[in-house]
């Protein structure tokens, strides 16, 4: 009898999609990597559930489109975003975030690479829009620079919305609000909230626009959850914006946060 021998099975290759080849909307799905410049305003998404790479992308980048009703990175649902190599991320609408995840679903940031992203003059970097609420955001690793549009949020709630929990557990991060909105946390007005924001690693920079904290809520009766600050933090440093009361909590014009615990105020400075 002649022997069988046996076949071996290769792996596949993991799917890699250059955003510079795409001029229609586009979803990536579970194990891609992103590569390239996007040069289409069309929108792009991460399919819910998926764990997507990017690596050395750039999608609107210089906040060019001042139409196209979404982000620059829609998340469907629970999304993971593993970083390799420098990347930039604007949203495309003014009202939209640099990254964006709905109400109920999470979405994780990690890897060794780098983000930056913005709204495109009101969205936040990572978060919510005007008027358009986001889930939860979690930055386990990378380095990670947000920039709020006007009352947004570096990291967190657009104006007049509310987004999930923030948390941070690894990684650089530094986020910036826009005028009257906090560097991690809510937008302004009295319907911008966000829920808890714990930071329990990693090195943070947060900076609050006018009346807003850096870490906490905005300006006009936004509010927060509790903020924990953990001993596992390398450094965290939160200056507030010009006339605001708390560099970590409320913001000014009556709003509002919860309870402030921080268990090691030596790897904490506020400004």
């Amino acid at each position: 009898m002649k022997s069988v021998k046996a076949v071996k099975k290769v792996a596949a290759e993991p799917a890699s999609s250059d955003l510079s080849t795409i001029n229609a909307n586009y979803t990536a799905s579970d194990g891609e990597t992103l590569t390239g410049t996007l040069g289409a305003n069309v929108k792009i998404s991460i399919a819910a559930g998926a764990t997507v790479t990017l690596d050395g992308v750039s999608i609107n980048a210089n906040g060019g489109w001042t139409t196209g009703d979404y982000a620059g990175i829609t998340c469907e649902g629970n999304a993971t975003i593993i970083l390799s190599g420098t990347n930039a991320v604007t949203g495309f609408d003014g009202t939209y975030p640099g990254i964006h995840v709905p109400v109920g679903s999470t979405v994780t940031i990690k890897g060794s690479g780098s983000l930056t992203a913005s709204g495109n003059g009101g969205g936040a970097g990572i978060g919510g829009g005007w008027a358009i609420p986001c889930g939860n955001i979690e930055i386990q690793g990378g380095t990670v620079e947000a920039t709020g549009g006007n009352e947004s949020a570096g990291i967190g709630g657009g104006n007049n919305a509310n987004c999930g929990n923030i948390t941070i557990s690894g990684g650089t991060v530094t986020a910036t609000g826009g005028n009257f909105a906090a560097g991690i946390g809510s937008g302004a007005s009295s319907e911008a909230s966000c829920g808890s924001i714990t930071i329990s690693g990693g090195t943070v920079t947060a900076t609050g626009g006018e009346w807003a904290a850096g870490i906490g809520s905005g300006a006009f009766e936004s509010s927060c959850g509790a903020i924990t600050i953990t001993s596992g933090v390398t450094h965290v440093t939160a200056t507030k914006g010009e006339e605001a009361p708390n560099s970590i909590g409320a913001g000014d014009m009556g709003s509002s946060c919860g309870t402030v615990s921080i268990e090691d105020p030596s790897k904490v400075t506020q400004n």
